[in-house]
């Protein structure tokens, strides 16, 4: 009897022990493999992008921002999109979601005014703005904190009943960001047309 509680004993613990590895080998990605998966998710996008395939794109960005929700590369491009497919109401709420988790990045807040201006939502548009150019100026960024400031601007000059430009057009360029090399995001061109 006593055999067979030892054995029993040790079937039971070497049970344990296999699980365990069998967790371990399981483990959710560390946060490095999280960003380097993003990142590459990223990149495909960008592919899948000059390659005209839109809905490839918007689902690697979606999964991107599901594996690594702390970086705004990939939110940025995503508003982008919904901007230039002239899907203004989901890019403004799109956009808002992203401003709560990237309150510091005055990229987002530009995107959002605008994406606010052209579903015309001038008050949300004004604000947005408004506190793009604060963040821009916070970090001594002059340029991209006088184009926020030139959008406030022409925000406020618009009458209430003219909040989207007549010529329909409402998209952000972005170009090279700090981003794409790990910087902070906030040194991307920014400008309003086609």
């Amino acid at each position: 009897m006593k055999k067979m509680a030892i054995i029993l004993t040790g079937l039971l613990i070497l049970t344990g022990c296999q699980q365990a590895q069998n967790q371990q080998g399981q483990q959710e990605p560390t946060a490095d493999q999280r960003k380097d998966i993003g990142h590459k998710l990223i990149l495909k996008s960008l592919n899948d992008l000059q390659n005209k395939d839109l809905k490839s794109t918007i689902m690697d960005l979606e999964t991107s921002i599901k594996i690594n929700p702390s970086e705004p590369e990939a939110y940025l491009l995503l508003g982008q999109i919904l901007l230039k497919l002239q899907d203004y109401d989901h890019a403004s709420d799109f956009l808002d979601m992203t401003a709560k988790t990237f309150p510091d990045n005055g990229t987002v807040f530009y995107m959002l005014s605008v994406a606010n201006k052209m579903a015309g939502k001038k008050l949300p548009a004004v604000l947005a703005a408004r506190h793009s150019v604060e963040i821009f100026q916070a970090q001594q960024d002059r340029e991209n904190m006088l184009r926020s400031a030139a959008l406030l601007q022409e925000l406020i000059n618009t009458p209430d009943d003219k909040t989207t430009p007549s010529n329909g057009a409402g998209a952000v360029a972005a170009g090279n960001s700090s981003q794409a090399a790990g910087g902070n995001g906030n040194g991307m061109n920014m400008s309003v047309g086609d």
